[in-house]
C-alpha cells in the first residue's frame, strides 16, 4: 500500500525481528492514518529537500514486537498513542544535518538524535514522530551513558 509517492506501509512495518519470531506487525486503520501523517508531514517533505531515499530502521511495531525488542508499548512511539514514529536516516547525509533541518524547519511531535558522534556524520540515526493535533516539538539527544537530554 503506498502512503506517498516513495513510500510504503511495507517498508513502515517491515521487521526481521518480526519474521524471525513469527509476530503480526500489521496496523490497524488508525494507525495507519497515523503513519500516512508522519510520512505526509515528515518522510515525504525530507525524501523531496534532501532528492534521496530516506532509509527506514524502524517504523510502527505491534505491542508484541515492541516487548520482543525490550521496549514498552505503553510508552513507545512507535506503538502507543496509535504508532506515528520511524527512526531512520539519509545515507550519505550528517544525520545531525538533518535533525537541524526537521527541528528548525518541520513541525513535529518528538525529535531525538540517537548516539550520533560529531566526528561521524553516518553514526547514530534520528526518531521522530507526529501527532496531526498537539504536536509538542521536543527536541532530545540520546548517547551511551547520558540518558536522554534536551537538544537546543
Amino acid at each position: 500500500m503506498k502512503l506517498s509517492k516513495n513510500f510504503s506501509l511495507e517498508e513502515l512495518t517491515q521487521s526481521q525481528t518480526a519474521l524471525r519470531n513469527n509476530i503480526d506487525n500489521t496496523p490497524n486503520e488508525v494507525q495507519i492514518a497515523n503513519l500516512e501523517e508522519l510520512v505526509l508531514n515528515i518522510l515525504q517533505p525530507l525524501r523531496d529537500y534532501y532528492e534521496a531515499p530516506v532509509k527506514i530502521t524502524s517504523g510502527f511495531r505491534s505491542p508484541a514486537l515492541c516487548e520482543k525488542i525490550g521496549s514498552n508499548p505503553n510508552t513507545s512511539q512507535h506503538t502507543a498513542n496509535n504508532g506515528a514514529a520511524a527512526d531512520f536516516e539519509i545515507p550519505g547525509y550528517d544525520n545531525k544535518e538533518v535533525a537541524s533541518h526537521i527541528k528548525n524547519n518541520f513541525d513535529f511531535d518528538q525529535l531525538i538524535l540517537e548516539y550520533y558522534n560529531d566526528s561521524d556524520i553516518n553514526s547514530g540515526w534520528i526518531h521522530c514522530s507526529y501527532k496531526s493535533n498537539g504536536n509538542r516539538k521536543q527536541s532530545l539527544k540520546i548517547n551511551k551513558g547520558t540518558g536522554y537530554l534536551e537538544w537546543q
